[in-house]
């Protein structure tokens, strides 16, 4: 598993274009619900430190899938020529009050003090985009990356 600060080092061409599509302020985590179904969930990621965050609400689905089950799959919404980006792993929920105060303020929108926060701690990466779309010769492009 590997953070956030982690991807940037290995790839930070990669980190880039994700952090462009996630920054955006909505994507989709995929959660694993008691009952071993999948869920989704719309989220806005947080970037602070050298990790990436989750902040969810005390009461949400979305916490008790991931306290629960902490594997997640995250999708930002496409980008042009249909650029997607995607993480999966396990998160891990932080709970160092400094560190979730600092990420709080680094989110653009306002989470609430109780909510808990989670970290992304990533398995694997992919971005992939489309070239020459609506052309006889289009092909995807796409990067895939492992920690370790």
């Amino acid at each position: 598993m590997a953070s956030w600060r982690e991807l940037e080092a290995a790839e930070p061409e990669l980190a880039a274009a994700g952090w462009a599509l996630l920054g955006k302020g909505i994507a989709y985590l995929g959660t694993v619900r008691p009952d071993g179904g999948p869920r989704v969930h719309p989220i806005t990621p947080i970037r602070s430190g050298d990790e990436l965050y989750v902040s969810v609400g005390s009461t949400t689905t979305k916490v008790g899938d991931l306290r629960g089950d902490a594997r997640f799959a995250l999708h930002a919404l496409p980008g042009e020529d249909d650029e997607e980006f995607y993480l999966a792993g396990v998160v891990r929920e932080e709970t160092d009050p400094v560190v979730k105060q600092q990420a709080h303020e680094d989110a653009i929108f306002t989470p609430q003090a109780d909510d808990p926060l989670m970290a992304f701690d990533i398995d694997r990466c992919l971005w992939s985009r489309w070239i020459n779309v609506g052309q006889p010769d289009t092909y995807p492009e796409r990067r895939i990356w492992r920690p370790g």
